[in-house]
């Protein structure tokens, strides 16, 4: 398997990525199967997610119970079991999930676990107080799956974080969010406050709770 390594706040990740062949066997697979959504680029470490990384490593706020939306192979996740957070990592893909447990275990980080769901499918389980997550918001068709499956899943007075890289419908997601009564605050990757969710750079979306307007 390829491994790569990212190094954040001086300290080094080990990550295991899947093969090529694998990713294009799960998008035939999923393609054949007519799954709604399927993403078959999960093993590629996109740009937000070293950022994102950062950030929750650093500045994640306290919880009991986080979980990471699109894990992928578990960068962001491993991030925040670095921070002493007690992580559930969750994609659609089986082995998304596996191989960010994987990921955990080869940088000998306990307290991880997996939960294996579509946005359009989210199983009963107890709230999380933080969710996070990072490259999810290229496409406008899953903002309102991905708003349910929050409402669903954060727990009263939890926070969503979710990084961009700049994809040009974040605006969009701003406004279907506020408009489903959620309240939005935008930062850069300095924690500092944005005004434009249009800016072509890195941004964190942070989501709670609000009133429907």
């Amino acid at each position: 398997m390829p491994l790569e390594r990212v190094e954040l706040c001086d300290r080094v990740f080990e990550l295991e990525l899947p093969e090529p062949a694998v990713l294009l066997d799960e998008a035939v697979a999923g393609e054949c199967s007519g799954v709604a959504g399927w993403d078959p680029y999960w093993g590629l470490l996109w740009a937000a997610a070293p950022v994102t990384a950062r950030l929750v490593l650093q500045s994640a706020p306290r919880s009991h119970r986080a979980l990471e939306l699109g894990c992928g192979v578990g960068l962001v996740g491993l991030a925040g079991l670095a921070a002493g957070l007690a992580v559930t990592f969750s994609d659609q893909s089986e082995s998304a999930v596996a191989m960010s447990l994987r990921n955990a275990e080869r940088n000998g980080l306990s307290g991880g676990a997996g939960l294996v769901f579509s946005w359009q499918s989210v199983p009963r389980v107890p709230g999380f107080d933080f969710i996070f997550a990072s490259d999810v918001l290229y496409d406008r068709c899953g903002h309102e799956p991905l708003l349910s499956a929050l409402g669903c899943l954060l727990q009263p007075g939890g926070v969503v974080w979710i990084g961009d890289a700049g994809r040009q419908h974040a605006g969009d997601f701003v406004r279907t969010a506020e408009a489903a009564g959620w309240r939005v605050r935008l930062y850069d990757a300095g924690l500092r406050p944005l005004r434009d969710p249009q800016q072509l750079q890195y941004r964190l979306l942070v989501l709670e709770r609000g009133h429907p307007q």
